[in-house]
């Protein structure tokens, strides 16, 4: 924001070196601070809801704070030479810098640290973004040595009329659409974010046939192991997460197992780092892994449930026209959909996996 006022003020600024820059940016933004409300509910996704309403108290506070400091000043010391500042003008200066600023580095703490800068970057804010980018930004000097220069420099060989692409970093699709106002289709980085709460998942492991579930009522050794991953205490951090790199965050996977083990000897044989890792093979033993993938199968079930339509309802209405701020909601929940049916089918092999296992194991 402190940029977005800056870029205000440039914008007020009679004869500003910047207005050549400022006089073509964007008059209007898609990130969802400017949907309408209809297609904010359109999102059906209540994190991205949270944050969305989140933004917008802050800009309406920020704007009567930006008042209140302003109100007093005379003309010649109005720092947007007199200009009102109001929630809109804000929304656009914020929206203008998170979708286009790059962070720079600049001099370092005291502790060696650099400290990042946001800055605008004329000609290089128009780079798009890939996940397997051509170019790359090369900084040469931090921020406070006059010979700074900042570079695009080509990875590979760029053919004529070609883009060219920065990665903008490893995002999920709720800050592609907050921050740059586009959602990434096949977004390997997107996941669904879910509260750790022992009713849900006591809910997901009946409904998965799993036989006493006691994620509401978890034992004293149980509660320690749910501290140690701090989904258990005053401070507990209960977002957890679907998809992404991990498939199943890794704290969520641990719990599971533990919770669904009444043997809290074999659970002692392991340390946390391989209760919370996928790639380790039913640590806890066969069963408790089949129970462990029934259990998030039925909570991808429960998930997808919160979504009022299905994925063939959106892409009919994609179909049909939609366009604009809609057409964005329903890509973006799309999206959301997507990333929990391949949290399933992921799962789902690996359940289908094990269970040919037991059955051999069985039968041998």
């Amino acid at each position: 924001m402190k940029l977005g006022l800056k870029l205000l003020q440039e914008r007020a600024k009679v004869g500003s070196f910047w207005w050549p820059y400022i006089s073509n940016l964007p008059e209007t933004y898609t990130v969802p601070i400017f949907f309408s409300g209809e297609d904010i509910k359109n999102l059906h996704y209540a994190p991205i809801l949270h944050q969305v309403n989140k933004r917008c108290r802050f800009l309406l506070d920020f704007e009567r704070e930006v008042k209140r400091t302003l109100v007093s000043l005379t003309q010649d010391k109005h720092p947007f030479g007199g200009q009102e500042v109001d929630a809109s003008s804000l929304g656009w200066a914020m929206s203008a810098v998170s979708s286009r600023a790059f962070r720079l580095y600049g001099e370092k703490d005291p502790n060696g640290i650099r400290i990042d800068i946001p800055m605008m970057l004329p000609l290089i804010d128009m780079c798009n973004h890939s996940f397997n980018p051509n170019a790359r930004i090369v900084q040469e000097q931090d921020t406070s040595n006059s010979r700074m220069q900042v570079k695009v420099v080509a990875e590979t060989a760029i053919k004529e009329d070609d883009p060219l692409l920065l990665c903008y970093g490893c995002l999920n699709n709720d800050l592609f659409l907050l921050d740059y106002g586009f959602v990434m289709h096949s977004n390997p980085y997107d996941c669904i974010e879910l509260k750790y709460d022992g009713a849900l998942l006591d809910a997901a492991s009946t409904a998965a046939g799993v036989s006493s579930p006691n994620f509401s009522a978890p034992v004293p050794w149980q509660e320690l192991i749910l501290s140690q991953l701090n989904l258990a205490g005053e401070t507990a951090d209960l977002k957890v997460s679907l998809g992404g790199q991990e498939t199943v965050e890794a704290r969520l996977l641990a719990a599971l197992r533990v919770l669904l083990s009444s043997n809290v000897e074999t659970v002692q044989k392991y340390d946390l780092s391989t209760l919370q890792s996928l790639d380790a093979e039913a640590p806890l033993g066969v069963a408790n892994e089949i129970a462990v993938f029934r259990t998030l199968i039925a909570l991808c079930v429960i998930a997808l449930g919160h979504f009022p339509t299905k994925i063939m309802d959106d892409e009919s209405l994609l179909k049909q026209g939609a366009s604009g701020s809609t057409e964005l909601a329903i890509q973006y929940r799309i999206q959301k959909k997507s990333v929990i049916i391949d949290v399933m089918r992921n799962i789902s092999r690996r359940l289908k996996l094990l269970s040919s296992k037991e059955t051999a194991t069985a039968e041998g």
